[in-house]
């Protein structure tokens, strides 16, 4: 099974200006996702995070700090090949309990899946397990956040938070149900710190103890390091991917404006041992001049059609360089 993950999906006021199309009175996001959707459809599953709440309400519109947007920003996710989005996170609750519904309720209606936030414990209960199947390999996907900035989450609305005992519950319950692979998909640590803290090491320790295979994080939105390693005890692979940055966003700040694809393969090798393959991660930098994402290596093979200003250009050849200095991360596999 081939997976693909990118980092925080933001959608800043200057994005949704610029996703407004004056002759339909419509908003579309896909001009951003022009030159990756080749990359993002190749995949069984591709997952982001969507760090913003969605409204119907054109009054309700608005970036930082309580995000709001247009359900037109959906619909590029949806033509680009996204799959499934995290929906827990700081900005869950930016927009009250109708920004939790109108968020999972605009997910599904672009044939998304939203995971961490619910309507209701009712909906909880529902959907609470994630699973997936490809190939005869059986995953399980659960998404936590530290907080939601201190707003409460109101009318029996549920965001799923980092929690010790639910974790290893989670998991224990994946384990039970025939899940091969189990994805922990966090927001967690710091803003802009290049390194993970030390609560993403002990969050991250304590999912891979309870028995998980895979940890994603974000919200630091800068790209931090990849450790990969087998296990000393069963010998399979295990993966933590502390931060992968910003995959889109209108961030200025030194190398926020950047993130990475994060692809690997699941295998099922003899006697059911766990293999994680080609792990790879592609390098992508935000135009701010239309925010469209570029990926870096394809600009340099002269694959974009779009020439950026020699300012711009010196300044996304700083953030792939930057890159290259992170652990674990390269620009090939490992």
């Amino acid at each position: 099974m081939r997976i693909k993950f990118v980092g925080d999906l933001m959608c800043h006021s200057s994005q949704i200006s610029a996703y407004f199309d004056s002759k339909t009175k419509t908003y579309n996001s896909f001009k951003s996702f022009e030159y990756v959707t080749d990359s993002l459809q190749n995949a069984n599953l591709t997952l982001g995070n969507l760090e913003t709440t969605i409204t119907e309400i054109s009054s309700e519109y608005s970036g930082y700090p309580r995000f709001g947007s247009p359900v037109g920003y959906l619909q590029g996710l949806k033509h680009a090949g996204f799959d499934i989005l995290s929906t827990a996170n700081n900005h869950s609750a930016d927009k009250g309990p109708n920004g939790i519904d109108t968020t999972i309720r605009k997910v599904f209606e672009n044939e998304m899946i939203p995971i961490g936030t619910y309507l209701s414990m009712e909906d909880f209960q529902i959907r609470k397990n994630f699973f997936h199947e490809t190939n005869g390999i059986k995953i399980a996907i659960y998404n936590y956040t530290y907080s939601t900035n201190g707003i409460p989450v109101r009318d029996g609305r549920i965001v799923r938070l980092l929690n010790a005992e639910q974790i290893q519950f989670d998991v224990a319950y994946a384990k039970e149900n025939g899940a091969h692979f189990i994805i922990l998909w966090y927001h967690y640590g710091n803003e802009y710190e290049p390194k993970p803290s030390r609560s993403q090491e002990y969050w991250s320790k304590l999912g891979l103890e309870a028995g998980a295979d895979i940890i994603i994080g974000g919200h630091p939105h800068v790209v931090q390091r990849i450790d990969f390693f087998q296990d000393p005890i069963s010998n399979e692979d295990k993966l933590i991917a502390y931060s992968l940055g910003n995959f889109l966003s209108a961030q200025n700040r030194q190398y926020t404006d950047g993130g990475i694809i994060l692809s690997l393969t699941l295998e099922i090798g003899p006697n059911n041992q766990k293999k994680i393959l080609n792990v790879q991660s592609e390098p992508v930098w935000v135009n701010p001049r239309n925010y469209s994402i570029i990926p870096i290596q394809k600009y340099k093979n002269l694959q974009i059609p779009n020439q950026l200003p020699k300012h711009l250009e010196k300044r996304m050849f700083e953030f792939e360089s930057h890159l290259k200095k992170i652990p674990g991360l390269g620009i090939t596999s490992f």
